[in-house]
């Protein structure tokens, strides 16, 4: 991500998801890509990327990868930078690429291999604030202190037969 742009780095990483739906870097990157979006940081996705993901990912990846919360159109209005004013399609591919980045960090924080990945959490937490709920944002970030307190020297997984004995 670092050596090309943020719009080639998106492409990666989901084709990095198409091979590891729950891969914890892929979700946290992209994650963290689609919120620069939402921010204006990161200049919308030029017109040929846009179907990338759609076109090359089964359906059964985008069943669970695109898990978001339910928006009506007042919580649209509510949370747009614009109330007040119709939304653009730009508006709405913005709030969409920051409720695909909540339902990815969710996915992989709650169910999947990433419960204990802090950074995983700090990015869900940005995803929060960003959708102005401020109290969960909180929390998460409180469970991120809380994480990064108890992390080990070592991965857990590395204590078992045959490895570290207690």
């Amino acid at each position: 991500m670092a050596r090309t742009s943020p719009h080639e780095a998106l492409s990666e990483y989901e084709k990095a998801l198409v091979h590891f739906p729950d891969h914890p870097s892929a979700v946290v990157g992209l994650s963290n890509i689609l919120l620069d979006v939402y921010c204006g940081i990161v200049p919308p996705e030029p017109e040929e990327r846009l179907n990338f993901f759609m076109l090359h990912v089964p359906t059964s990846h985008v069943e669970t990868s695109l898990i978001s919360p339910p928006l009506s159109e007042e919580t649209l209005s509510k949370r747009a930078p614009n109330a007040g004013q119709t939304n653009s399609p730009e508006e709405l591919n913005r709030v969409a690429a920051r409720d695909r980045a909540y339902g990815l960090l969710s996915r992989l924080t709650k169910l999947g291999s990433g419960w204990d990945n802090s950074e995983a959490w700090f990015a869900l937490a940005r995803a929060y604030e960003e959708g102005g709920q401020i109290d969960k944002a909180k929390q998460v970030l409180w469970w991120c202190i809380e994480l990064e307190d108890n992390r080990p020297l070592r991965d857990w997984n590395k204590v078992a037969v045959g490895g570290y004995v207690l």
